[in-house]
Formats: structure tokens, C-alpha cells, sequence
């Protein structure tokens, strides 16, 4: 094997394409190429691989590496960049512009770029010459009986993989399964003719790249074979993967630090809370008369139904939004639940809602109240029930919108912004 990057062999026979290494890339190529085209003819010849995987995360909560390919390429040399790129491509070239970096690759990609239409961050795709998938299928596999069985591709779990070329009829089908026997349905069927994008000789191999968050990429066993079906591996019989170190500095800066610093801050806050108590009551008394409705905590957890998460709307940095329907009332409306980590204080919160409570426009939703009950800061509008304009433009609505429709709605808008910016007695500086 031909290895480059931070490609290397575990004591146990494993080949480690990346490490818990940031922003790097492994490959490791068989070390003679083979000849994947008729001379005659051009035409390109059939393969069959088999292959077993695994990428284990550094920190499985947060996600991995971007995954990793099988390649079939030109040069073991090849100009690649890491993170959204496999180490197949670089920024300059990933559009398949450059003939002298043209690889085939199946690729099993951990990484959603919205940059090459990518479905998911858990997906399998033929990529001809460019990051661009010609063909791409969420990860799982097919039971016996037919049933789609989901696979989390960067589980830390070994997974078996098949990809079979038959240039007799032009078609490349990828199979996976986490058991020994391959099955019969395949999770990827493309129809493709591979003679344009192969030269006479290619090196075939693997590769695969980390960003800001690592994966070691492992091939536990591989087989190769251009004159038939490739060999099956039986996944008991491989090399185990290696048990994860316990890292102690992180253990430290990660558990221990954190829960001395939380001690600290809890110390802090119940003297902070005890000795402003009273400030905080004094802030409320002197404010009350001014502004909107104060609702009471008590009618809007009830109007929430508890704020049950089947009742979210939406949220954001500033907090959750709930929808409530008033119980004097029957009113619908829509609850901003602040979080408890804003950094916005009672005084900046009052002054706020003074501010929005006297707005009137109709291109602005209506702030109808507020309630403040201890830690809980909690502002009440108007509901809107056909929800937010996003889902009509981005969510792959029933409906859409014609251009005298989109027209209307960015006169409404800018209708909006100009009175609170212009028209209003004060000006209001739209952040949100």
C-alpha cells in the first residue's frame, strides 16, 4: 500500500486513514494501478470491491470528520484539500474543471455542503470527476424480506460495503450492511457509463478527511476484483477497532474544571439574587403602571398547555415561542418564552416592551403584553396562523408563491422597516 497524509497501519493490521487530527487528510493507494480500459475499444471493464469501514469520532456527541471515499484515480499524488473535500479536490478544482485531478470516488459523507447539494449528513454518493454527487442515497441497508434498515455512518460501528461495476449493461450498484452477507438489494443504483471518466491506468484506493472536528477513518479489510464478484469479508474474523483512549487533560478541562466553575457560579448567583431581591420587587412596583398588559405566569402557562413542546412554534437565541390560546378570551396569541441564558436585564427587558407595546402598523405583529415572574420573562403577540414566510420559501411548500404574491409581501415588509425607522416618533433599530 501506497500511504500519504496522516495515513498509517495500527500494530493490529488496521489501516487508520485519519487520526483525532484537525483539518488533515490520509489516502493509501494499492501501489500498481490497474487497467480499467479496453485498448481497443475505449470501453471501460467491469469491477467488484468489498470493503469493511468505521469512523469513530473524537467527540461522538458533536459529530466527526467528513467521511471518506473509495477511489479509483489517475495519480497517487492527487491535489486535494481536507474538510469538505475528502481529499479529493481543492476549492479551485471541485467542479470538475480540471482534467489532470479527475477521480471517480463513491463516497460515504458525514458532512451536509449545501455548496454541492448534499441530502444529509449521512449519505452515500457517486461523484464523477466533482464533489457535485451524480447519485446519492441516504445511508442503511435491506433486509432479506425488503425492509430499509438505517445506518448512522459515523456510529464508531463496522460497516460492510460493496460497490459492483458491470460495464456490460452501464450500471454501478452500492450496497452496505453491518453484517457478512451482502445483500440482494442495493441502497444506490445508477445507470452510468464509466469509460469517459477513467484513464487506460488507475490507481485504486481510499480517502478521507477531517475539519474542525477529527474521525479516525478505519478499513478494517478490502477486497478487489476486475474479473468477477469481489470476496465477502466475514466482519468476526477482522481486526477489532481500538478501544478509545481516555484523554485525562480533556477529562480535566472538560469535567472537572466545568464542575469547580459551576460551584463557583452558583455561589455567585445566590448571593447576587439574595442581595438584589428586593432591588428587582422595587424595579417591578415603580414600572407597573406604564406600558402594555401584564399577564399573570399562571394564565400563560395555562394558555401553553404547561408550555408543552407540541405547542412550539419556533426558537432562536433569544428563546422559544410558543402558541397559547387565552383562557378568558379564547384568544389565540403567540408566547416568547426568553431564555434564562439571555444577557438581557429586567431594566433593558421593561424598557423594551414599552417601546414595541405602543407600535401600530399593520405590516408589524401585535405586541399585546408581558409577564415577569422571577427568572421567567415572557412577551405575548399577536398569532399569526399561516406561520412564517420561510416555510413558504425554503420547506418545499404545497403552495407556491407567485411573483405578485412575493411582490406584495416585500412591499409589506419594506412598509414595516420604513415605519420604524422613519415614520414612528422613535427610531427603532430592527435586529431581530
Amino acid at each position: 500500500m501506497s500511504l500519504n497524509g496522516v495515513a498509517g497501519i495500527t500494530k493490529s493490521g488496521l489501516l487508520r486513514l485519519t487520526n483525532i487530527t484537525q483539518d488533515a487528510i490520509g489516502r493509501a493507494f494499492y501501489s500498481s494501478p490497474f487497467q480499467f480500459k479496453n485498448s481497443s475499444n475505449g470501453k471501460a471493464f467491469s469491477f467488484s470491491t468489498a470493503f469493511a469501514f468505521a469512523m469513530a469520532p473524537a467527540y461522538p456527541t458533536l459529530g466527526g470528520g467528513h467521511g471518506l471515499a473509495f477511489v479509483l484515480s489517475p495519480s497517487k499524488q492527487i491535489a486535494g484539500y481536507h474538510s469538505q473535500y475528502l481529499g479529493l479536490h481543492n476549492p479551485s478544482d471541485h467542479h470538475g474543471n480540471n482534467s489532470s485531478n479527475h477521480v471517480f470516488a463513491v463516497e460515504f459523507d458525514t458532512w451536509r455542503n449545501l455548496e454541492f447539494g448534499d441530502k444529509d449528513d449521512n449519505h452515500v454518493g457517486v461523484d464523477l470527476s466533482s464533489m457535485h454527487s451524480n447519485a446519492s442515497a441516504t445511508a442503511g441497508y435491506f433486509l432479506e424480506n425488503s425492509t430499509m434498515q438505517k445506518l448512522n455512518l459515523n456510529s464508531g460501528k463496522v460497516i460492510q460495503a460493496w460497490i459492483d461495476y458491470d460495464s456490460a449493461i452501464n450500471r454501478l450498484e452500492v450496497k452496505l450492511s453491518t453484517l457478512s452477507k451482502k445483500p440482494k438489494k442495493s441502497i444506490l443504483s445508477f445507470g452510468v457509463d464509466l469509460s469517459p471518466f477513467l484513464h487506460d491506468s488507475m490507481f485504486v484506493g481510499f480517502s478521507a478527511s477531517t475539519g474542525k472536528l477529527a474521525s479516525s477513518h478505519y478499513i478494517l479489510g478490502w477486497s478487489f476484483n476486475m474479473s468477477g464478484e469481489a470476496e465477502s469479508l466475514s466482519l468476526p474474523s477482522l481486526p477489532s477497532l481500538p478501544r478509545p483512549k481516555q484523554n485525562y487533560t480533556a477529562l480535566i478541562l472538560c469535567v472537572i474544571f466545568p464542575a469547580v466553575l459551576l460551584m463557583i457560579s452558583l455561589a455567585f448567583i445566590s448571593f447576587y439574587l439574595v442581595r438584589n431581591m428586593k432591588n428587582l420587587d422595587m424595579i417591578e412596583a415603580k414600572d407597573l403602571e406604564i406600558g402594555p398588559q401584564r399577564f399573570s405566569y399562571q394564565e400563560l402557562k395555562k394558555a401553553t398547555k404547561g408550555f408543552k413542546d407540541k405547542e412550539l412554534l419556533g426558537f432562536g437565541g433569544f428563546g422559544r415561542v410558543y402558541k397559547g390560546t387565552l383562557p378568558t378570551t379564547n384568544t389565540q396569541v403567540a408566547v416568547k418564552r426568553i431564555s434564562h441564558e439571555s444577557k438581557q436585564g429586567i431594566r433593558e427587558f421593561l424598557s423594551e416592551i414599552y417601546s414595541i407595546g405602543r407600535l401600530r402598523h399593520r405590516n408589524l405583529v401585535q405586541f399585546l403584553g408581558w409577564c415577569q415572574c422571577r427568572g421567567d420573562l415572557l412577551l405575548v403577540y399577536d398569532f399569526m396562523p399561516c406561520g412564517s414566510l420561510d416555510k413558504y420559501l425554503f420547506d418545499e411548500p404545497k403552495q407556491v408563491l407567485s411573483w405578485e404574491h412575493r411582490f406584495k409581501i416585500i412591499k409589506g415588509v419594506a412598509s414595516g422597516l420604513l415605519y420604524l425607522h422613519e415614520e414612528w416618533e422613535q427610531t427603532v433599530i430592527h435586529r431581530d
